[in-house]
């Protein structure tokens, strides 16, 4: 009697202990439903107008904790494009990026707007916060659609903005000062951004640290719980 027990506790170990690797190796069913749930409300709500299918079979990432969709584009004559996107795993299930807009993208034009970017949106800044150092923007579009980027320019995407600021002896209620006046000179211009980061930089011993970001939308009003 006692060896069937211990035979039937080694049994069920053994079951729990393939159940947990092939989780681990293939993903949770429901993670998996959800995921595929999210890539398809992203490309309804990116492209609406596009002929596309999710193929069934997923690839799983353990070790970052990502599903691996293949998306295949159908297009008019009947040519079929795959790209491959990478959702997560976990709540909220976001879509990491954006394999179709990815490669439309026309690099030479892009980075030559992006650097035309930086510098309006650094000038315009420093007019009301001279303290803003560095902008960094991903302004991506397809086939050269512009000579040159003015606040006016419609990109496929609105673009993200990053700057950096000395922190010094600033105090978290004049980063957030600092932060909306940002905001507000970014909106003055009606700039197309979907998000803007700023990054409060020290240096300790020797290295250089952010201590402090505050990052906010357009339409985001900041408060104090912002600046972290």
């Amino acid at each position: 009697m006692k060896k069937k027990i211990i035979y039937s506790v080694i049994t069920l170990s053994l079951i729990a202990v393939i159940v947990f690797a092939y989780i681990q190796m293939s993903g949770n069913t429901i993670d998996k439903h959800k995921a595929r749930e999210s890539l398809e409300e992203f490309l309804e709500q990116t492209y609406p107008d596009m002929d596309y299918e999710i193929k069934r079979s997923v690839g799983y990432g353990w070790s970052d904790g990502t599903y691996l969709f293949k998306v295949v584009k159908k297009d008019p004559i009947a040519v079929e494009t795959t790209y491959p996107f990478y959702v997560s795993a976990l709540e909220p299930y976001e879509v990491f990026s954006d394999t179709i807009h990815e490669s439309n993208i026309d690099k030479e034009a892009s980075e030559k707007l992006n650097a035309e970017a930086e510098q309006y949106i650094l000038t315009l800044l420093q007019e009301k916060v001279p303290q803003v150092d560095s902008v960094d923007t991903d302004v991506a579009v397809y086939n050269k659609v512009s000579k040159e980027w003015t606040p006016q320019l419609k990109t496929p995407k609105p673009i993200l903005i990053m700057l950096e600021i000395e922190q010094g002896d600033l105090t978290k209620e004049q980063m957030l000062q600092q932060s909306q006046e940002i905001q507000k000179q970014l909106n003055s211009k009606s700039i197309d951004y979907y998000l803007a980061e700023v990054g409060y930089r020290s240096v300790v011993k020797g290295e250089e640290v952010f201590n402090y970001y505050v990052s906010f939308t357009p339409e985001q009003e900041l408060t104090i719980k912002d600046v972290n």
